[in-house]
């Protein structure tokens, strides 16, 4: 494990030492320690320059992956989350308008260092570990940007940060710091691996709050949100090792996670509030992305059983974590400190939930996203009222001046609405994170290699790495000592194109596509890109090899670019491109009713014919199908044929006035 000084140093000491390292590289006497009682203004030295940390009340930041006012809104108007209601009248609160690609890992660190992912280096869900080359959870070894903790850290402040997305291994900091590898991607018979937790020797008591939390969350504490829960069914999911497969293994994860970190945050506090606390919350997403499905009103695709049996678990769970805030907010009054509240995207609950695609596939999950999340600071000074749209960026200024810290040079100044900037000029606190850096010793691997396909199945199950992603990374890779996925180069493409560098995203996702050439994400952002650029030829072969690799969505986007070509007047290379589709995924209705059509249209009766044979096949009710048969039985002149595919046609849907047109005139003789 990489480490940044040596762990056997106590907090306080680090946060002394530190700045004395820095000051003695750069050619200066050492700082002198400070004494244990802060003054209201504390002078930090790091390198040549300097900070100035004010004293201030505890700030409290609860973090909730996913979170969403529209989705909320019904059940803060009925009453079933009362502390959020109340927190909201007396609070300046808004939405926080999410970035592109909307995925946790890049979103949270944006969050906690105030610049771009492109520049802060979390691009993926996971890594191809340092020398071995075994994939393995993203790590904040690959963040190249100082994050809340560390500012804090130096200027003297005690912090607390709980269950954050890419904090393992876990940094030394003034406090503690329990990183998302204590359980987030563990099964509870496995131990977690040495530096979860910072100091070392609150791992321990962490890992037993961890079991005994694990224990207490079984058959009783399910029934609560599962009345219909019976034993036998409960044991069969309970300790499933692949959780989010199931409604029922899945709800028990989330209930133990949630109930970990609020545990944790409760010890933390009850040691004295910390100058600042940061405590994350997944389950606030995984709910979405497991039981938004189920939630009113009943998607088609969901059969009316399962509706009934889990459509209350979002109601009953927000109810659940609305009790908490209420607690974290209780002890933020207490303690007269400032409470914020916020997440990294909306989610779609009711209306726009994309009813075809999964919830929690890793290459859909995403599109189950809002691009709104929310904000909300509560506490002395704050002017209560809806403010503004915010961004993402803007939370790591908030936090620093809440904490009294100025803000960072070269990143985001701006605070939340409602939350004054600091006087002092901006500090470069990535010159001193740069430093430490450069001092970190060779990693560790954080993941044994025989258990790194355990791992790595893990993930697959959470829905972080897609099931046919490489495990290792390819050899060149591994010889050039590089750590980054196919995933992590094909969101740079993505962001490198919202900023509008069209060549530096084609040169990322060509990036993504060599290390793994079956990346249908990849292949269909590059394909995007070159045919935007008329390069026709190698925008459909890219377009097809993603649909063949099972591009969520690739029937839309290829039909769509085959009727793009028919539009310009080429239906030849229409009629090409679904013949390849076909070819490729020969179960796809859609592909053979678009070649029956460019066949009728170039002449090619027979062919068509047998296309909307196989069509029909495939789903021998479709009324729009038979009533293509028909223009096919007519092309080639078998007259009786269509007007028994007509019939059939209007069998099936009545209300099809076109159809009933045309079978009245061949019936005439026309």
């Amino acid at each position: 494990m990489r480490r940044f000084l040596p762990q056997a140093l106590s907090p306080f000491a680090l946060a002394v030492l530190v700045p004395a390292l820095l000051s003695c590289r750069a050619g200066e006497a050492p700082a002198a320690a400070p004494a244990a009682a802060a003054p209201a203004e504390r002078p930090r030295t790091l390198g040549a320059l300097e900070v100035r940390a004010r004293a201030r009340p505890p700030v409290l930041f609860v973090g909730w992956d996913g979170a969403d006012w529209q989705a909320m809104a019904p059940w803060i108007e009925s009453g079933a989350m009362p502390n959020l209601r109340r927190l909201r009248a007396e609070a300046s609160w808004g939405e926080l308008e999410t970035e592109t690609p909307p995925l946790s890992p890049l979103l949270w660190t944006t969050m906690m260092t105030g610049v771009s992912p492109l520049e802060h280096g979390v691009l993926d869900f996971s890594r191809f570990q340092p020398g071995s080359g075994v994939r393995e959870p993203i790590t904040r070894e690959e963040r190249r940007a100082p994050a809340l903790w560390n500012a804090a850290t130096w200027a003297g402040k005690r912090v607390a940060v709980l269950g954050l997305w890419a904090t393992y291994p876990a940094e030394a900091v003034a406090g503690t710091l329990v990183s998302d590898r204590l359980f987030g991607f563990l099964n509870i018979e496995d131990e977690p691996p040495p530096g979860a937790v910072y100091p070392p020797e609150a791992q321990p008591r962490a890992l037993a709050t961890l079991r005994a939390v694990w224990s207490d969350t079984g058959h009783a504490a399910l029934r609560g949100y599962l009345p219909w829960l019976d034993e036998a069914e409960y044991r069969a999911h309970a300790e499933s090792t692949r959780p989010y497969e199931h409604p029922i293994s899945a709800l028990r994860r989330i209930l133990v996670e949630t109930e970990l970190y609020h545990r944790l945050f409760l010890q933390a506090w009850d040691e004295g509030p910390p100058d600042l606390t940061v405590l994350y919350l997944q389950g606030t997403d995984s709910i979405g992305h497991v039981f938004a499905p189920y939630a009113p009103p009943r998607q088609a695709s969901i059969p009316a059983e399962e509706y009934e049996r889990y459509r209350r678990v979002p109601e009953l769970y927000f109810r659940d974590v609305d009790r908490r805030l209420g607690e974290c907010a209780e002890r933020a009054r207490a303690a007269g400190g400032t409470l914020v509240l916020a997440s990294d995207h909306g989610f779609y609950w009711g209306e726009g939930r994309p009813e075809r695609l999964s919830s929690f596939a890793n290459a859909t999950a995403a599109k189950w996203h809002r691009k709104e999340g929310i904000y909300l600071v509560a506490g002395p000074g704050v002017a209560p009222g809806r403010g503004p749209n915010a961004t993402l960026r803007q939370l790591f200024p908030t936090l620093l001046a809440l904490a009294g810290l100025p803000a960072a040079a070269g990143a985001e100044r701006q605070p939340l609405p409602g939350v004054e900037p600091p006087d002092e000029p901006p500090f470069d606190y990535a010159a001193p994170f740069r430093e430490l850096r450069a001092r970190q010793s060779p990693a560790v691997p954080a993941v044994a290699a025989r258990g790194a396909d355990e791992e790595i199945a893990k993930l697959q199950a959470l829905g972080y790495i897609g099931a046919g992603e490489p495990t290792r990374a390819p050899e060149a890779a591994l010889a050039a000592g590089s750590t980054r996925t196919a995933g992590s180069w094909n969101n740079e493409g993505v962001i490198l194109l919202g900023q509008g560098d069209p060549a530096g995203a084609r040169s990322a996702f060509e990036r993504a596509v060599e290390l793994d050439p079956d990346n249908a994400s990849a292949l269909w952002n590059l394909s995007d890109l070159v045919y935007a650029t008329g390069e026709l030829d190698a925008a459909d072969d890219l377009l097809v090899r993603a649909v063949a690799h099972e591009l969520p969505e690739g029937t839309r986007f290829l039909v769509g670019r085959a009727i793009g070509y028919q539009r310009a007047g080429d239906v030849r290379r229409s009629l090409a491109l679904v013949d390849r589709a076909v070819q490729a995924r020969p179960e796809e209705r859609e592909y053979w009713i678009f070649r029956g059509r460019y066949r009728v249209e170039l002449g090619d009766c027979a062919g068509a014919r047998g296309d909307f044979a196989r069509a029909l096949d495939l789903e021998p009710r479709d009324a729009a199908v038979h009533a293509s048969a028909a223009l096919a039985a007519l092309c080639a002149g078998d007259r009786a044929a269509a007007v028994e595919a007509l019939r059939r046609s209007l069998a099936l849907e009545p209300r099809q006035p076109r159809v009933r047109a045309m079978l009245a005139e061949i019936e005439r003789g026309g």
